[in-house]
């Protein structure tokens, strides 16, 4: 992030939380603070704190109040969970700092803590890492903390992003199945697959997690990469003339062609399709569903590469990270909601998620000792593909929500049968307009 966007977007923040204070008769005092970087207390002690902690619901919810409730134990500080939508997460997060209601320390998309650092909301932890932790991170896990320069969070885990399958259902329609990205399926074998899949009594060959339009920003990116197009242009940070090429517009189309053939259904409201359902035998989904798939299939889970549709062959990488607030310095209690970061960082810790959602340990003496990250593993693809360097990064901006939300939009709109043409030009319109009146393109 260059300085003078920062200048900019930070200078527009602060007049508009002021502003908003002094209507709500506010003191015209905030609780965030220059963002300039805490220097650990020497000899302080982290415990009988007590810290805030929002958190993006999902998946992990479960596995986090069992940390949380762990870590009381073993750090002496109480923790105040709260879990919340991301969208209903990104709107406090907006208000918290002017109402005073700010999290200590929030855990959540790691796209979405762009704005909140322009904001001043975010506390860099480069004081606080220790080399030898650093040292032991996966280079995707540093990319995805690092903005402006600076470590702004931390990861347990990246994310592994290939799709299901079953391979029963697979072997039974004869179909090959490839065990590496280097082995993908051509677009034409692809279609070809799904075809023979059809014929052979699969119902919807192909599931994309059609109840839920907003999690395929995320999965069907590889899928854009391959057709050859993207979100934005990466040099200008705009939309227009990348999100409505005519390759985007491609892979957008091929979900109506997918529908078209019957080949996924578009009135899909649930999220059992493949797993619960069995009437789908792929699956365009990350690591997140790990345990329903392996609970439900057992050795007929496996994952195969995203194919080839003739710019080669991608996975998407990025994670939820842990980020500290300027709010804790504010409140004191910095050095507690490091000790909480560090903690999360433990190999325990670490497996304790990965093993309920399938993702890659975000360390490289972590990720050594699962037996399905090994070659032959389960897992080993996700772990190729990501040490094979084959990934595109969702655009990492200030923007992203307004993205996010355009996007969610799209596809929605695009699976229930409208132009995809028409859909990405007024999104990318639309996007832009908000990305110039901010100034999140300015260099």
């Amino acid at each position: 992030m260059k300085k003078t966007m920062k200048r900019v977007v930070a200078g527009a923040l602060a007049l508009s939380m002021t502003m908003l204070m002094a209507a709500c008769g506010g003191s015209g005092e905030s609780t965030v603070s220059s963002g300039s970087a805490a220097q650990p207390s020497s000899g302080s002690t982290a415990s009988a704190a007590t810290i805030k902690v929002w958190v993006s619901s999902g998946a992990e919810d479960d596995v986090y109040r069992e940390t949380f409730e762990k870590m009381e134990s073993e750090l002496g500080i109480t923790i105040n969970d709260e879990y919340y939508p991301k969208d209903e997460l990104d709107s406090k997060l907006q208000v918290a700092p002017v109402v005073g209601d700010s999290p200590d320390l929030i855990v959540a998309d790691y796209l979405q803590m762009p704005a909140y650092y322009e904001a001043g909301m975010i506390q860099p932890v480069d004081e606080y890492i220790s080399e030898d932790l650093k040292s032991d991170l996966l280079q995707s896990v540093i990319d995805e903390s690092t903005y402006d320069g600076k470590m702004i969070s931390t990861a347990q885990f990246d994310s592994g992003m290939a799709m299901w399958a079953n391979k029963s259902m697979l072997e039974d329609a004869g179909i090959r199945i490839p065990t590496s990205y280097t082995d993908a399926w051509t677009k034409e074998e692809f279609e070809d697959a799904l075809a023979k899949l059809k014929a052979n009594g699969v119902e919807y060959p192909l599931y994309i997690r059609q109840n839920k339009p907003s999690s395929l920003y995320y999965t069907y990116m590889p899928v854009i990469a391959s057709f050859g197009g993207d979100y934005v242009n990466r040099d200008t940070m705009l939309a227009t003339g990348t999100l409505d090429s005519p390759e985007t517009i491609a892979a957008y189309d091929y979900i109506s062609w997918l529908c078209d053939q019957g080949y996924m259904n578009p009135a899909c409201d649930y999220e059992d399709g493949f797993y619960g359902r069995k009437e789908s035998a792929i699956a365009l989904l990350g690591h997140w569903k790990y345990t329903e798939h392996v609970d439900a299939l057992g050795d007929d889970a496996i994952i195969i590469p995203i194919p080839d549709f003739g710019h080669g062959v991608f996975t998407c990488t990025g994670s939820t990270v842990w980020a500290m607030t300027t709010a804790a310095v504010d409140n004191g209690v910095a050095d507690a909601v490091w000790s909480v970061m560090e903690k999360s960082m433990d190999p325990e810790y670490i497996t304790l998620v990965t093993d309920f959602n399938g993702a890659i340990p975000s360390r490289y003496t972590v990720m050594e000792a699962d037996p399905e990250l090994q070659e032959g593993g389960r897992l080993y693809l996700y772990r190729e593909q990501l040490e094979a360097n084959i990934v595109v990064l969702r655009p990492l901006t200030p923007a992203h929500m307004t993205i996010y939300s355009a996007m969610e939009s799209v596809m929605a709109d695009v699976i229930a049968g409208a132009d995809a043409a028409e859909a990405l030009s007024a999104a990318a319109q639309s996007i832009d307009e908000i990305i110039i009146e901010n100034g999140w393109n300015i260099e």
